[in-house]
């Protein structure tokens, strides 16, 4: 299955613990020849390397072993090579299997622990945000509704709204004459709003407005626009668009998705600002665990590539679980032996979802002076 899927009760389920080993397994991927013609042959060898360090592992009874290589196996079975994203995430334990197609990059890793790590659904999911395309010409508005990749025409609410064709002799009326949009083109971006309005009422029915079209007219729909608010921040000037199919308009939306990806990551920051201006920020993974476990994180912001390996311990005068960040040659060996975690990031980030926190992740290098990783408190 891909992200698209993943609902808020899938996420939880994979979150919850269970018995040693839960095997995750992430690996980048190609979506196009040539480059994803080696893609099956890079996954049926991290398979082999999973399969090995079942084996190796000591905690794993010979049954166990059996059963958890052969889901791996099947998960695998699920996928076809031809329809790779971006990266692919595969879960398997002795009792159940699952495969996700992911439209975000990820790096080759294998993970023995007691819960699935789960930060790359997370961070493909948040990729996922909903939007609207709302795509004009002079004789039709048509809205669009659209998740990553996946496109489909929204024909609600009134949409699509046309205006009457002119006489094959008459002559448009344009306001001030020259290149300015028309009368029944105002009427038509008029009515369009209006039904847009409509459209973006109700909690599921959130994400950012795309203009799409020439720019006299998606200038002239935001001049006027009731909806400015839901308007994202720039638009896509080209036109043409009205008979495109889904998978056209999908393609041609790319740099729109990009952009709203840094509209994105720039509200997060303006949430970080905020919150320190307020005293409720926590910049680094030590000072953020804390309050994420204590239920106190609103919005947590972590850079994609960041990977920490830590562990949970005990304070011995308070009794308070506190994180330990471990480096230097003695981490590796410490997460061999099950004493520690490879990325503790992941735990953090499931902590904060649990405490009904809302995760954004950023490029590398956008939380330099926080470590890659900073909390905006609620209080």
């Amino acid at each position: 299955m891909t992200t698209a899927a993943l609902t808020p009760d899938l996420l939880a389920e994979l979150r919850r613990p269970r018995a040693y080993p839960l095997v995750s397994l992430t690996l980048p991927t190609h979506r196009h020849r040539p480059e994803n013609q080696q893609d099956h042959i890079r996954l049926r060898n991290v398979l082999t390397e999973a399969e090995k360090r079942l084996a190796a592992d000591p905690e794993v009874t010979r049954e166990v072993r059996i059963k958890t290589a052969e889901r791996l196996r099947a998960a695998a079975a699920e996928l076809d090579p031809e329809s790779f994203l971006d990266g692919l995430v595969l879960y398997a334990s002795a009792d159940e299997h699952y495969a996700f197609r992911i439209e975000a990059p990820v790096s080759e890793r294998i993970v023995f622990a007691t819960t699935y790590l789960t930060r790359n659904l997370v961070s493909a999911a948040e990729r996922l945000t909903p939007y609207w395309a709302l795509v004009l010409s002079e004789q039709e508005a048509r809205l669009w509704r659209g998740r990553g990749e996946h496109v489909y025409e929204a024909r609600v609410d009134g949409f699509p709204v046309t205006t009457p064709a002119p006489e094959p002799d008459g002559q448009l009326r344009r306001e001030g004459g020259g290149m300015g949009v028309s009368e029944e083109f105002r009427r038509l971006l008029n009515e369009a709003d209006e039904h847009l309005a409509h459209a973006l009422v109700g909690s599921n029915r959130d994400g950012k407005v795309v203009l799409v079209g020439l720019r006299p007219q998606v200038k002239a729909f935001r001049e006027g626009s009731r909806n400015a608010g839901h308007l994202a921040e720039r638009d896509l000037e080209v036109g043409g668009l009205v008979e495109a199919t889904a998978a056209q308009l999908a393609e041609i939306l790319a740099p729109a998705r990009a952009a709203l990806a840094e509209e994105a990551t720039a509200a997060a920051l303006r949430a970080l600002d905020d919150a320190r201006s307020a005293k409720r920020y926590a910049g680094g993974i030590q000072e953020v665990w804390t309050p994420v476990r204590a239920g106190r994180g609103a919005l947590l912001v972590v850079e994609e590539g960041l990977r920490v390996t830590g562990r949970l311990v005990i304070v011995e005068a308070t009794g308070e679980i506190a994180l330990q960040v471990l480096t230097g040659p003695h981490a590796e060996d410490a997460v061999l032996a099950g004493r520690a975690e490879d990325d503790i990031v992941d735990t953090v980030v499931e902590a904060a979802l649990e405490g009904d926190g809302k995760v954004v992740f950023v490029p590398d290098g956008t939380l330099a002076e926080a470590g890659g990783i900073a909390l905006a408190m609620r209080y």
